[in-house]
C-alpha cells in the first residue's frame, strides 16, 4: 500500500497483541552497509540466541541502498545472511545456544549448533516489510528478490470504507466543543464527504491525465487536523472580537452612566446658576454706578489742578 495506509501502524498493533518485541533501523546520513549489518545482528541474535519472538519492521523510505533487499531476500528464504558474523561472533552465538540445543536433542559440534541458530532466527523473527506499489521501483525489486513474493504473504492496503472514516472522525472530533450533537454529527459527515470526492477526483485525474494522485488515510488525518486547527484559531479569534466588543459595549455604557449624573446634576445647579446670574447684574449695576461717580470726581480733581 501507499504511504499513509496504516501499514506500520497495524504492524506494530499486531506484535504487541501477539506480545513480539518489534525491532526497526534508524536511518541517519551517515548511515551505510556496515551499520546495517550490524543492526541484523542485532535482531538476528535477539530472535536466534535468545529466543524472543520478534517482529523486523522495514520500510522502503529506510532503503538507501539495494543491498539491503539482497541481505532481507536471504534471511527471508534461508533464515541466514551468508559471510554475516566473524569467527569470533560464531563461536559466541553458538555458546549462547547450546543449551538449548542440547535439550533439542541436538550434539554440541558448532555446525549444528549454528544450524540450531538459524532454526530459531526462521521460527521466531517475523519480516514486516512495507513497501509502495508507486512508480516501477516495486515491480523491479519483486524480479530482483524472488523471496519477497515466495516467502512472503502479501497485504494489499487499499482505501478505507465509509464506516472506518466515519468511525476515525468520530474519534478525532470527540474532544472538539460543540454547541449540539447535531452539528459534531454533521461535521464527522462532511469530513468523510471531502475524502470521498477527492478520492473520484483522483480517479477522474487518472482517467484524464494517466498519472496518479494517491489519497491516504493520512490524508484523511491530515484534513482532520486542519480542521481542528482552523476550527480553534477561528474560535480564538472571535473569541478575542469579542471581548474587545464587550469592552467597548462597557466603556460605552459607563460614560452613557457618566453623562445621565452629570446632567442630573447640570439640572440642580441651574437654580444656583440663574441666582448667580441676576447677582452678577446687580454687581454690573452697582460697578457701572461707581465707574460714573469715579470719573466725575476725576474731572473735578482735574479742573482744580488746571486753576491752581
Amino acid at each position: 500500500g501507499v504511504g499513509g495506509s496504516g501499514r506500520q501502524s497495524l504492524t506494530r498493533i499486531a506484535a504487541f497483541m501477539a506480545d513480539f518485541s518489534m525491532f526497526s533501523i534508524e536511518i541517519s546520513k551517515s548511515y551505510g552497509m556496515t551499520e546495517w549489518r550490524e543492526d541484523l545482528k542485532t535482531v538476528l541474535r535477539r530472535a536466534g540466541a535468545e529466543g524472543s519472538p520478534t517482529v523486523f519492521l522495514f520500510s522502503d523510505s529506510q532503503l538507501k541502498m539495494e543491498s539491503f533487499l539482497e541481505d532481507i531476500n536471504n534471511i527471508l528464504n534461508t533464515g541466514e545472511v551468508p559471510n554475516l558474523y566473524a569467527k569470533d561472533e560464531v563461536m559466541q552465538i553458538t555458546e549462547m545456544v547450546r543449551t538449548k540445543a542440547k535439550k533439542a536433542g541436538m550434539d554440541g559440534s558448532n555446525s549444528d549448533l549454528f544450524t540450531f541458530f538459524v532454526g530459531q532466527c526462521r521460527a521466531n523473527l517475523h519480516m514486516a516489510i512495507c513497501m509502495s506499489p508507486v512508480g516501477d521501483a516495486f515491480r523491479e525489486r519483486l524480479r530482483k528478490f524472488p523471496s519477497l513474493v515466495n516467502c512472503c504473504t502479501i497485504d494489499w492496503f487499499s482505501e478505507w470504507p465509509s464506516d472506518a472514516l466515519k468511525s476515525v472522525a468520530s474519534q478525532f472530533l470527540k474532544d472538539v466543543e460543540m454547541e449540539k450533537e447535531e452539528t459534531r454529527d454533521a461535521c464527522i459527515d462532511m469530513c468523510m464527504v471531502f475524502h470521498q470526492s477527492v478520492r473520484r477526483l483522483a480517479d477522474k485525474f487518472f482517467a484524464n491525465q494517466g498519472r496518479f494522485y494517491y489519497v491516504t488515510p493520512t490524508s484523511y488525518l491530515e484534513l482532520i487536523g486542519t480542521y481542528k486547527t482552523l476550527l480553534a484559531d477561528k474560535r480564538k479569534s472571535v473569541s478575542t472580537l469579542n471581548k474587545r466588543y464587550e469592552s467597548g459595549l462597557a466603556q460605552i455604557f459607563e460614560a452613557e452612566d457618566q453623562v445621565s449624573v452629570m446632567k442630573v446634576e447640570l439640572i440642580e445647579l441651574q437654580p444656583v446658576l440663574a441666582k448667580t446670574v441676576i447677582e452678577t447684574d446687580e454687581i454690573l449695576v452697582v460697578v457701572d454706578k461707581e465707574t460714573k461717580d469715579a470719573n466725575k470726581v476725576r474731572e473735578v480733581v482735574a479742573k482744580d489742578e488746571r486753576c491752581r
